[in-house]
């Protein structure tokens, strides 16, 4: 039987092993069948080779490329309308929608062909000793206040010290008051033009060159060949400097000798003549205030430039203790000269408002506060020329300005509307789609002609309804509703707080109070994504999901160690 055994496992080893090296026997399968495996295996060949020997694809054009094709392909504006728009345009529209100042290409060919004629070492030194802190190369301070000992040395310094100004400070402001500018722009509309511009402490022409640049005309093409704006395309017909420092003076008359500006009536004074018109009128005085020592110097400026009879004023100064000083006491004397004149009933008096930063015409809680180095400045970036980092020796791209500033201007603020508009982007609206794609469906029940009649009827379309936030309104209407709105809404004056869960904020709310503002995450994705991209210096437009902690100023029972003096309190009362 062992025998038998060991013969059956003999024959399966040699059964298997021949079995293992021979291939299988051919399947009995269908025509149609092994046609369609065949092609299988020709398609799996071609995608190997394709992927490897991969062949460009031909574009059959069907006709050569306009110019106006061309431009409307490359136009950005065309590409960000295509783009969905994630914030609300409440948000869009309180933003500062500026990013990195450039100088322009005419600007900085005239400072460059000024500097070219100076001398290199000399212009150094000299931007040093005026805006250079001692022992660091770094500390640039673009404020220009200099005493000389006598009449004299100021008169040798002044042509010298007016170069080192455009070379260093001119820029610096020109950035700063085309932010302010350009902030007006957007919170006005095209509706606001301006065409006389009249200038305090001019120096060497900054906000006429800002100016120049922001109000440029519409109708006609405003840039060169390169695209670059000019000051010939400018929409400004009358500029009036008043500046009694004669080297900034000549500097500035130096800078327009080559650049056609013949549209513009540009003219420089020591001292302020008639009245203008006040309609379409703005006067400015930058970075000038705090150069004046004595108190009644600043409010005879500030007087003046309100008897002017000028639309809007516009004030900047260095975002600094002093500098701050000086814009509040001016912003408290600009409201006060206007409420004087609807309290004496002149004919043709209308009163004054605050158009920016402040969300109302109280005192500012800031300038009110006890704490002596808190300043509400703003910050703006600035790339900076060749020649500026020629002179300062530095290889950065970029610099900041800090600024503070007030616009003010003529009339009552504009009242709330009773609507509130503009606050549903495109991530809100996917939230809106998604909740409603949650919903249970409804259950329709046939009518058996016992129902009464009701007024209100359940339609059902597959298409999705405008949101209600819309109100019917068309765009240009809310875009209206939202200029209104935004006299109202709170700004925010320090940087934003963002953590993963929420967004603090303080802000200068319409009560007149800084407010500590929370936007948490179940406030909804709008909201939150609003104030995550929100700014330093932007208006918010949502209203926070809980009361905000007043900030300043504080109630004399509610000190900045309130929490420590009620525990006090309670542990004695224990």
């Amino acid at each position: 039987m062992l025998r038998a055994r060991s013969s059956r496992a003999l024959r399966f080893l040699r059964f298997s092993s021949s079995s293992s090296h021979q291939p299988n026997a051919p399947l009995d399968l269908d025509k149609s069948f092994r046609t369609l495996l065949r092609d299988i295996d020709n398609s799996i060949t071609e995608q190997k080779l394709n992927r490897h020997h991969a062949l460009p694809e031909i574009h059959v054009l069907t006709g050569y490329p306009t110019d106006s094709d061309v431009t409307e392909s490359a136009n950005p504006d065309n590409e960000r309308k295509s783009r969905a728009q994630p914030k609300s345009p409440a948000a869009h529209f309180g933003s500062q929608q500026l990013g990195a100042v450039v100088i322009p290409q005419e600007l900085q060919q005239t400072i460059s062909a000024l500097i070219s004629d100076s001398d290199k070492h000399l212009l150094r030194s000299d931007a040093k000793r005026l805006f250079n802190e001692p022992g660091d190369d770094n500390d640039w301070d673009p404020s220009l206040d200099v005493r000389y000992k006598s009449f004299q040395q100021q008169r040798r310094h002044a042509e010298r010290d007016g170069t080192a100004f455009v070379s260093v400070a001119l820029p610096a402001h020109y950035s700063a008051i085309y932010a302010v500018l350009h902030h007006i722009k957007s919170r006005l509309g095209p509706q606001w033009s301006v065409q006389n511009v009249l200038d305090w402490g001019a120096g060497a022409g900054s906000a006429l060159w800002a100016a120049g640049y922001a109000f440029q005309k519409t109708n006609d093409s405003t840039a060169d060949d390169k695209g670059q704006v000019t000051l010939s395309s400018t929409a400004i017909v009358k500029y009036v400097g008043i500046e009694k420092r004669d080297g900034l003076v000549s500097v500035g008359r130096r800078l327009l000798e080559d650049v056609p500006h013949d549209s513009m009536d540009i003219s420089w004074g020591r001292f302020y003549g008639d009245p203008h018109d006040g309609s379409h009128t703005i006067a400015i005085s930058a970075f000038f205030l705090s150069t004046l020592q004595v108190s009644w110097q600043r409010k005879m400026l500030v007087k003046e430039m309100w008897e002017s009879g000028a639309e809007t004023i516009v004030l900047l100064d260095h975002s600094s203790t002093s500098g701050f000083q000086t814009i509040g006491a001016a912003r408290k004397l600009l409201l006060d000269l206007g409420q004087k004149e609807m309290e004496n009933g002149e004919k043709s008096a209308v009163g004054s408002h605050v158009l920016a930063p402040c969300p109302h015409d109280g005192g500012c809680p800031i300038h009110q506060s006890n704490v002596s180095k808190l300043v509400c400045g703003f910050s703006q970036r600035m790339e900076r020329p060749p020649f500026v980092r020629h002179t300062k020796h530095s290889g950065v791209g970029h610099e900041d300005i800090k600024y503070s500033y007030v616009v003010i201007r003529r009339g009552p603020r504009p009242s709330i509307p009773d609507v509130k508009v503009g606050r549903l982007g495109d991530v809100g609206r996917r939230q809106m789609q998604f909740e409603e794609a949650k919903r249970p469906p409804v259950e329709l029940k046939l009518d058996d002609g016992n129902t009464p009649p009701s007024s209100t009827h359940v339609i059902a379309s597959t298409h999705t309804e405008k949101p209600i936030e819309s109100h019917g309104y068309k765009p240009s209407e809310i875009e209206n509703l939202m200029k209104a709105e935004a006299f109202h809404w709170p700004r925010i004056v320090f940087p934003p707080l963002k953590k993963s869960g929420h967004v603090a904020m303080d802000v200068c709310g319409p009560s007149g109070k800084i407010l500590r503002m929370t936007v948490p995450k179940s406030q909804g994705k709008q909201p939150f994504y609003d104030a995550r991209k929100s700014s330093w210096g932007d208006i918010f437009p949502h209203e926070p999901k809980n009361p905000p902690q007043v900030r300043y100023p504080q109630h004399e029972d509610q000190p900045a160690n309130g929490r420590k003096k009620i525990r006090k309190s309670r542990k004695g009362a224990r």
